[in-house]
């Protein structure tokens, strides 16, 4: 097994780059889907809005359930490659093909009928692949070291690396529309994501590649217990629901805004899908120049009060919304934008880095309260 025997207390610049870029294929992935998987059902594949919305909704259900498996699954694999990675190139290979695949069902009709059947299968063929690729990565550095600022340092490069995907899903997805055909073009659909499929794939397998070294803890050190009495014990960690409960209204929130921001802003707000990318381009790149700022000033405040400060300010950014008017000319729009994600983007990065940073320190109070490392469950 080619992996370190300890963790390490200074990770090599190589690793933490290639675990990093991991999340540019993880969040393109997320991205293209959550932004455009609702608009190509319902405008292109011409499935009803609530039908579409329902499908959706329940493949990504599957991961309440797909996860915490995949976490038992890793946790007791026994393989030459450690028990996360072999897993990181399946997920790599799934992942790839799925994204083309769930915007290339027009073309499927040739063979079978585009049905709820089919549909659903694609979605939840989606959701598998990221589960069984995100799981085992997002273990691997709870078991690289234990050093609090290596393990800031860690996230950070993952958040550079997730705002270029957000980047990549945001803004580069919609311009390749436009250029291939328009928003309602089916082919330029299947062209744009069988291209970041392609960026998808050399992501994960970067990840892959680099992280062949990294320690991993030998499952044979580990208790086995059930699925299901593992997740009991978990009810007790107390740290960690109290931050899963923080991050799932989180997420809702983002796949709220992220599943309507395009409709907001064609239908409603009644601008051009071209000028949305000014808005990703702007967030992202602030986010970009925020986190070492944040890593920096992680010295100085608890990782707490850093998420605490950006979530307050993130909820004037998203009310800025309401003072945006279909009345406003395309250069205050794109005033508005760029002034709206930078704000945004800024204190976007706290969130990413610091609640990053406390998910882990939650994994290790388990483990000293229970004297079991579980880090694939709770991931």
């Amino acid at each position: 097994m080619n992996q370190s025997n300890a963790p390490q207390a200074n990770v090599p610049l190589h690793q933490r780059i290639t675990w990093g870029f991991g999340s540019l294929g993880t969040i393109t992935y997320l991205n293209v889907f959550t932004a455009l998987a609702m608009y190509y059902l319902t405008f292109v594949l011409k499935v009803d809005e609530a039908l579409a919305g329902t499908l959706i909704t329940a493949a990504r259900l599957i991961d309440a359930f797909s996860d915490p498996l995949m976490g038992w699954v890793t946790d007791h694999t026994r393989s030459r490659w450690g028990r996360r990675r072999p897993y990181l190139l399946l997920g790599a290979v799934i992942c790839a093909a799925s994204l083309p695949a769930v915007f290339s069902l027009h073309g499927m009709s040739d063979v079978l009928p585009p049905s709820t059947v089919l549909v659903m299968a694609v979605l939840i063929a989606y959701s598998l692949g990221f589960t069984i690729f995100n799981v085992p990565y997002l273990t691997i550095p709870v078991e690289m070291t234990t050093d609090r600022m290596q393990r800031l340092s860690l996230m950070s490069y993952r958040s550079v690396f997730m705002m270029v995907g957000a980047a990549l899903g945001a803004s580069v997805a919609p311009a390749m529309l436009e250029f291939f055909g328009g928003d309602t073009s089916a082919s330029a659909f299947q062209i744009m994501a069988g291209t970041l499929g392609a960026v998808v794939l050399v992501a994960m397998l970067t990840t892959f590649l680099g992280t062949r070294g990294a320690y991993s803890a030998p499952v044979e050190t580990q208790p086995k217990l059930s699925v299901l009495r593992q997740i009991e014990t978990v009810r007790k960690n107390t740290p960690f629901l109290l931050l899963i409960g923080a991050k799932c209204t989180q997420f809702v929130a983002l796949a709220v805004t992220g599943g309507t921001v395009v409709y907001m802003f064609t239908v409603v707000l009644k601008q051009p899908l071209t000028l949305l990318p000014w808005l990703a381009v702007s967030t992202s790149l602030t986010i970009l120049v925020a986190i070492p700022f944040w890593k920096w000033f992680g010295r100085s405040i608890t990782k707490r009060r850093g998420v605490l400060i950006g979530a307050g300010a993130e909820i004037f950014a998203h009310l800025s919304w309401l003072l945006v008017s279909p009345d406003w000319s395309k250069e205050a729009m794109i005033a508005f934008l760029v002034v709206r994600g930078a704000f945004s983007g800024f204190f976007a990065g706290a969130i990413l880095l610091y609640s990053q940073a406390m998910w882990l320190d939650t994994i290790d109070y388990d483990q000293e309260r229970t004297g079991l490392r579980r880090e694939g469950l709770y991931t």
